[in-house]
């Protein structure tokens, strides 16, 4: 395994510790999260660095109770466990880790439904992260208080609709966000140029690509560009 923190000892489990396992690539990241939620009594953290397909091959064999990972993966992580993925992470609650500027009320909606169960940032403190923990860990759902406050200006604003649930009636249906984002890559522009263009941050450009990839099935960008093309999703020209 290529963690870069062992597994909770045979004590520790047998003590009835939540086993929380960080999978994030940026180490310092990583590491200053595992920092805060250590010193919380009633937890074992580990961490990892590895990439999508290789973190399935970690959460079945490592079983953590609660997998805190970048949202990036976290919304298309069951589409790479394959048809046994409800049987695979049925025990075990998914925690994304989003950026604090994150307001995309489509991302938010997309990351429930593909099964996450909480979402925090990394700004987010100890106790919201020890909390957030708790509660998925119990069944319960958990947001940010950073990006419920983000929500709750979205809802204020007259002019402001939330999409509909029925905009993805179909398992590779893009929403307009998504579509918007595909067309500029389909211009040639970088993900950094994305952001900026569409007044996002990079770690949520980074999710809807990583979220349409995992839907269609594309091997790199341009693959995707061309199915999307091909399903009548992104018009030519």
């Amino acid at each position: 395994m290529s963690a870069d923190a062992g597994d909770p000892t045979r004590f520790e489990r047998e003590a009835g510790l939540v086993y929380v396992l960080i999978a994030a690539c940026n180490e310092v990241l990583r590491a200053g999260i595992a920092a805060l939620i250590k010193p919380f009594p009633g937890f074992a953290v580990s961490e990892t660095s590895v990439g999508t397909v290789a973190l399935v091959g970690e959460v079945q064999a490592r079983r953590p109770d609660v997998l805190l990972v970048d949202i990036a993966i976290a919304g298309s992580l069951r589409d790479f466990f394959g048809p046994r993925a409800e049987d695979s992470l049925a025990d075990i609650a998914v925690v994304a880790l989003a950026p604090d500027d994150l307001s995309d009320v489509d991302v938010l909606r997309d990351l429930v439904q593909r099964g996450v169960d909480g979402i925090v940032t990394a700004n987010d403190q100890a106790p919201q992260l020890s909390g957030a923990i708790k509660a998925v860990h119990r069944g319960r759902r958990w947001l940010s208080p950073a990006l419920g406050g983000h929500l709750l200006n979205l809802l204020a604003r007259p002019s402001a609709g939330l999409p509909s649930a029925e905009a993805s009636d179909t398992e590779t249906s893009l929403t307009q966000q998504e579509r918007r984002v595909l067309a500029l890559v389909a211009d040639g522009l970088t993900v950094g140029q994305i952001a900026k263009r569409l007044h996002r941050s990079e770690s949520a450009v980074k999710y809807h690509l990583s979220n349409m990839s995992a839907r269609y099935q594309a091997s790199n960008r341009a693959h995707l560009v061309y199915l999307a093309v091909q399903a009548g999703e992104l018009p030519i020209g």
